[in-house]
């Protein structure tokens, strides 16, 4: 008989298998194909692969097949083969033996070919089935042993019948304490050890899981356990009653899923933040005070702002969107729009061209009109540039002040390297003064004027590079080689990039002579004393006068250098801080930071325009270079320039006028009666921090004008008043607020020069008033021409 067609192999050892008469032709006759083998070469056989789908062995007086079927059965190769074993048919013991030996089957040795064959296929069948199961079952430990889940089946009973190592592993248990036969209370018991268990008790777990297993249905669950593990379950109901469940560790993936939520919500709000703060970009972008423009990667117009525009005013009616920068630059350059450009178009467009190419580039730009702008541009990641326009018309013009007063200096003055002790500049007194050449004096150092004695200590006590304000004396050396005593004082400031310090030089030497004069004078004078008492007396009063006005003119011209530093100092630092904070906040400046800036920026250049006005004023009036001109002018329209410039400059507070009394016309000097009025709208905005009205009142008094200005401010101690008009003073009162002490002074001497007075009247914390009065003709009598010092 063949099964599937196929032939199916058999092993046998024994004689009568190898008889001539024996069952072998019938066997092979019927698709059995037996192999017979002697024992010497059977049991090497037996486990060599294929192995054999079925054993024959013989149990006869003469044979030894239960001890061959008890060694095949004890090598893990050839235990699974099945073993029939013939045995005589009075020979019960040894059916009986090989049964016990692991034979699947004892057949009398007289049985028929057929029932032979018969037999042997059902047992080949049912070995080929059992192996497959054997193989499944060995495919499902390893499916279980490889999943990621813990996996788990229990009985009707509740009792484990097997579990994978990753349902020990995923609560925490070492896979050894599982074992089939526990109850689920016994296994709750050891994860309740490691805190494996939820946040209720055994009985109220043991309970939902009942409740749970009493549907059809499979049901997912989730669990959080008290060691802080998140436990994703999916539990099946099994045909006999009982169930089977995977139990998977989601504690990661449950933490990520609650923060990608959170991130997921705060992207949203961040978003509706973004969209906002675009919004707001975009109207900011109209409203800074500085020229933005934008640009593509292919150099073309993007997005600009109206300032923008308006600083290219020549040209600014050709921009639109889409337009190529280097093609706006040739409009611009067709109107005259770059003065600079003039007579060499195309080399200017290839330098600013290249200049516009760079990942990064600053410059500065003369537009019609002498208007400055400072550029800078940068390249962005995206591709493009984003660029800056800033109006740096005031600054320059600032700077051209400051150079005036540099340069028309009567004291000697320059400005030298703090590392090196080059000189960096000199002004032309300097020049006048030491007799050498600007050219010579830019080759030297400052120790090639010192003299020789002052030349020969260290460096660091001639030059306290150290200290930013300093005040010393020394001993210079003219190009002729003149020595001359000196009073130095410096203070240290940035000059083009470079820590340097600015110097002014006082020639004391005469005023040493006279002293040394004056001490072997007075030593003469000591050996006269018995005979020339009297005269000695006045002679001493005298000298020790003029010595006394000497030093008085000596701490005038050291308070004058030592406030003028001070002063100028305080606003360049604001100036100097607020650009770099410009330059290092500019990829992320707010307008509201910008226009922080730029007023401290603003207020520290009037500062500064006001401190020079002051002093060259101060200094024509010295000298005697202001002359008053009389000619007609409007007292009420000074007064409401003066205010309104004031109101602009200090938004914080506001002129009350009350000039409905002045005549419309009146004889006197209208720049230097500006200069009055700026000075004095300037203190009473200045020393009224807190109280914002200012209050002016103009009336006609007979042949003059009175015109009285009152502010609410800090006032002014009764002590101080008579000294309000003296150059340099500065009120007890004024302390913490920045001031020269010369604007009263120029006041004074302006007004007295038109030939009028001023008085002022005040009290400390009930504000200060000052009044005026001016001849309304040029007329002056010449009392007045002699007090006022013509």
């Amino acid at each position: 008989m063949i099964v599937s067609g196929e032939l199916h192999t058999v092993l046998a050892m024994g004689g009568t298998f190898s008889a001539p008469h024996g069952p072998r032709d019938d066997l092979e006759r019927q698709g059995i194909l037996l192999r017979v083998l002697d024992r010497n070469e059977f049991h090497e056989c037996a486990a060599k692969r294929p192995l054999p789908e079925l054993i024959l062995l013989e149990a006869l007086s003469e044979g030894d097949g239960l001890e061959d079927c008890r060694r095949l059965k004890e090598n893990p190769v050839t235990r699974d083969i099945p073993v029939m074993i013939l045995v005589s048919p009075e020979d019960e013991e040894s059916r009986i033996g090989g049964l016990a030996a692991g034979a699947v089957d004892c057949v009398s040795n007289l049985v028929s070919a057929a029932e032979l064959v018969a037999r042997i296929n059902r047992h080949v069948e049912f070995g080929a089935v059992q192996a497959g199961l054997q193989r499944r079952n060995e495919q499902l430990h390893t499916a279980l042993a490889s999943m990621g889940q813990g996996v788990c089946l229990f009985d009707e009973g509740g009792r484990l019948l097997l579990s994978n190592n990753r349902y020990a592993e995923v609560y925490g248990l070492d896979p050894s304490v599982i074992h089939p036969g526990q109850s689920l209370e016994d296994i709750l018991i050891l994860r309740h050890e490691v805190g494996a268990v939820p946040a209720t008790s055994t009985s109220e777990y043991l309970a939902w899981a009942e409740a749970t297993n009493m549907g059809d249905t499979p049901q997912d669950w989730i669990k959080e356990l008290k060691s802080g593990q998140i436990i994703r379950g999916y539990h099946q109901r099994t045909l006999d009653g009982g169930w089977v469940s995977t139990h998977e560790d989601i504690t990661q993936a449950w933490l990520a899923e609650k923060a990608l939520a959170k991130a997921h919500a705060q992207a949203e709000r961040a978003e509706q933040e973004a969209r906002a703060a675009h919004a707001r970009l975009l109207a900011a972008f109209e409203v800074v005070p500085e020229g933005l423009v934008l640009f593509d990667a292919e150099d073309r117009f993007v997005l600009w702002n109206r300032r923008y525009e308006q600083l290219y005013a020549e040209s600014g009616d050709m921009l639109v969107k889409g337009m190529r920068f280097e093609d706006r630059l040739r409009a611009g350059l067709e109107r005259g729009q770059y003065p600079e450009a003039a007579g060499r178009e195309e080399a200017w467009l290839t330098e600013r061209l290249a200049l516009h190419a760079e990942p990064s580039s600053k410059h500065e730009q003369r537009l019609p009109g002498n208007r400055w702008i400072r550029i800078e541009e940068r390249q962005i990641s995206e591709g493009g540039s984003v660029g800056i326009r800033v109006d740096i018309t005031d600054l320059k013009m600032q700077e051209a002040s400051f150079r005036l007063l540099f340069e028309g200096n009567p004291m000697p003055m320059w400005v030298y390297d703090r590392e090196t002790l080059r000189f960096l500049h000199v002004n032309q007194a300097a020049i006048d003064h030491y007799g050498y050449r600007l050219e010579q004096f830019l080759t030297m150092r400052l120790p090639d004027i010192e003299a020789p004695q002052e030349c020969d200590r260290p460096p660091a006590v001639v030059f306290d590079v150290e200290d930013p304000a300093s005040t010393r004396s020394s001993r210079h050396l003219k190009r002729d080689g003149a020595a001359i005593e000196v009073t130095v004082y410096s203070t240290c400031l940035n000059y083009k990039g470079k820590a340097a310090s600015l110097m002014a030089v006082v020639d004391v030497t005469e005023a040493k002579r006279a002293e040394k004069a004056l001490l072997q004078h007075r030593d003469t004078l000591e050996e006269m004393v018995r005979s020339r008492t009297v005269e000695l007396a006045r002679q001493t009063e005298e000298l020790e006068r003029m010595l006394e006005q000497e030093k008085q003119i000596n701490e005038l011209q050291r308070q004058f250098v030592s406030m003028a530093s001070h002063e100028f100092r305080t606003p360049l630092a604001v100036i100097d801080g607020a650009a770099q904070r410009l330059i290092r906040r500019k990829e992320a400046a707010t307008p509201e930071f910008l226009a922080e800036k730029a007023e401290q920026i603003r207020s520290s250049v009037s500062r500064m325009l006001e401190l020079m006005e002051s002093i060259l004023a101060a200094g024509r009036l010295d000298h005697g270079r202001i002359t008053i001109v009389h000619k007609p002018c409007s007292i009420a329209e000074i007064i409401e320039t003066c205010s309104a410039r004031q109101e602009s400059i200090r938004r914080s507070h506001r002129f009350l006028l009350e000039l409905d009394g002045l005549p419309p016309t009146i004889f006197g000097d209208q720049p230097a009666l500006d200069q009055v009025f700026s000075n004095l709208f300037s203190n009473a905005v200045k020393y009224a921090p807190d109280a914002p009205n200012v209050h002016v009142t103009g009336w006609q008094d007979g042949a003059n004008v009175c015109i009285k200005v009152r502010d609410e401010g800090i006032g002014i101690d009764a002590d101080d008043l008579p000294k309000m008009f003296q150059r340099y003073f500065r009120a007890r009162s004024s302390t913490g607020i920045a001031g020269t002490g010369i604007g009263l002074n120029l006041v004074k001497q302006i007004i007295e020069l038109h030939g009028g007075t001023i008085e002022v009247a005040s009290s400390r914390g009930n504000g200060t008033t000052f009044t005026l009065r001016l001849p309304i003709s040029a007329e002056m009598s010449d009392e007045a021409r002699v007090a006022a010092g013509r």
